[in-house]
């Protein structure tokens, strides 16, 4: 992946990473949506021994609520709220619990600045609870790490898909607008690099699986000398040590059977990043007049603050995979919406029975009543004349209402792919099989 020049004009660079961060709150918000579905579905049907029904989710919830009625505040429970208040409260309490238990028990890196001041009490809680309480924080932490958001948030009333895609549809709002959800974004298992463990010399997690080469880093150390040294290490027999064991803030433990130098490397700019950002707090973002005057009296101040910008985005580009072929937002949320309209009449709300091209069918008619541009995204030309008599558009005809059939029904395969995979897949990984796609 090209760096981003902090040298570029500061509103490029702003404007990039406005980009980037609506790009990740695209993929957070439609990932909730295929994760709900899915995490939906397994306590309907489970899949394995780690899953759980229905019944098993509603004792989980409730001893949950004990918990967070245990450790509260007891000034907040005689508040006594309403459910709704009362569902934001347990959403937090179980994401602090959580966040606690994970840092206590996984070696990955994860970290969050927003909660960082709640560790200690959340790590103090954690020490005080029983062998059964223990089994709940356990279980709750283990849901959440298999989809990457807090599990009863996913267990909650999601987005209905008609309201979604008539929203879309009929008022154009502006992406933003319609991120509503999730509260809470976890780290994911299946996301972590395989043969890398990150130990957090703050948190004194412990390093459990085999390694054969260790990364010391210092918040001082400069990113492109670690990188030759790990170069240089990489096909050495015996275990190899790069840094100063004495002197660390993090350290990320390989094992290079199962591990690429490219996925080490990127880990390794990503934890510099965090690192960065977990000492120094979030990034102020400044209007440009407010910054030119900064960069013209304290320059150095300046060129330190492009530098993180720059860093930043380039985070998120990696974390994110935003290196990829991919849909405009606006073409992204309208068909990932149609695609999940169909999945739901096609899975859970077909009755009366109709098959999968009739319910296409229908809402094709349907949107070419209501806003034919729309079936421009799938077909370029759709609301174009046939000829230079304008009397035949190109959408009346057969040939291309059947290319947007097949479109729509590819929408619908995507959506089926990325619901029970529970992930964020675009068509380019779908076709490419770029990704390891599973099917239940």
């Amino acid at each position: 992946m090209e760096k981003t020049s902090p040298s570029m004009p500061y509103t490029k660079l702003l404007k990039t990473l406005d980009e980037c961060l609506t790009e990740q709150k695209h993929r957070h918000f439609w990932l909730f949506l295929y994760s709900h579905r899915h995490a939906r579905l397994q306590l309907h049907k489970p899949n394995s021994n780690d899953d759980i029904d229905f019944h098993e989710s509603e004792k989980l919830i409730h001893d949950t609520l004990d918990l967070l009625e245990k450790f509260a505040p007891l000034e907040l429970m005689e508040i006594l709220p309403d459910e709704e208040k009362l569902g934001v409260l347990l959403n937090e309490f179980c994401f602090c619990m959580t966040y606690a238990f994970h840092i206590k028990n996984v070696a990955d890196g994860f970290t969050d600045i927003q909660f960082k001041d709640l560790l200690p009490t959340y790590d103090a809680l954690l020490d005080t609870l029983t062998e059964e309480e223990k089994a709940v924080a356990c279980k709750i932490h283990e849901l959440t790490y298999k989809y990457g958001f807090l599990i009863t948030e996913l267990w909650s009333p999601s987005i209905d898909s008609t309201e979604l895609m008539e929203t879309l549809i009929n008022n154009h709002p502006m992406p933003n607008n319609i991120y509503s959800i999730p509260d809470f974004v976890f780290t994911k298992k299946s996301n972590h690099p395989k043969g890398i463990q990150i130990l957090i010399n703050e948190y004194k997690n412990k390093i459990q699986d085999p390694w054969d080469l260790v990364i010391f880093i210092n918040k001082n150390d400069i990113l492109s000398k670690i990188k030759k040294e790990v170069d240089r290490s990489w096909t050495k027999p015996k275990k190899q040590f790069i840094g100063n064991h004495n002197d660390f803030e993090i350290a990320l433990y390989v094992d290079r059977e199962k591990c690429k130098i490219s996925n080490a490397l990127s880990t390794l700019r990503l934890q510099i990043h965090h690192l960065e950002e977990y000492k120094n707090g979030p990034l102020a973002i400044l209007p440009k007049k407010e910054f030119s005057d900064i960069e013209k009296t304290n320059p150095k101040t300046g060129k330190e603050m492009r530098r993180r910008l720059a860093a930043t985005i380039d985070s998120i580009r990696l974390s994110e995979g935003l290196i990829s072929k991919r849909w405009t937002a606006c073409k992204s949320n309208v068909r990932r919406s149609i695609g999940l309209y169909l999945w739901d009449r096609v899975n859970i709300l077909n009755v009366p029975h109709k098959s999968r091209k009739t319910h296409i069918i229908e809402l094709i008619n349907k949107i070419k009543s209501q806003d034919p541009k729309i079936l421009d995204l799938y077909l370029g030309k759709f609301n174009e004349y046939s000829s230079d008599k304008e009397t035949t558009k190109n959408g009346d005809l057969a040939e291309y209402q059947e290319t947007v059939i097949r479109e729509m029904d590819a929408d619908y395969d995507l959506t089926d792919y990325c619901i029970k995979n529970y992930e964020y897949l675009t068509p380019h990984d779908v076709k490419s099989g770029g990704k390891k796609i599973k099917q239940d």
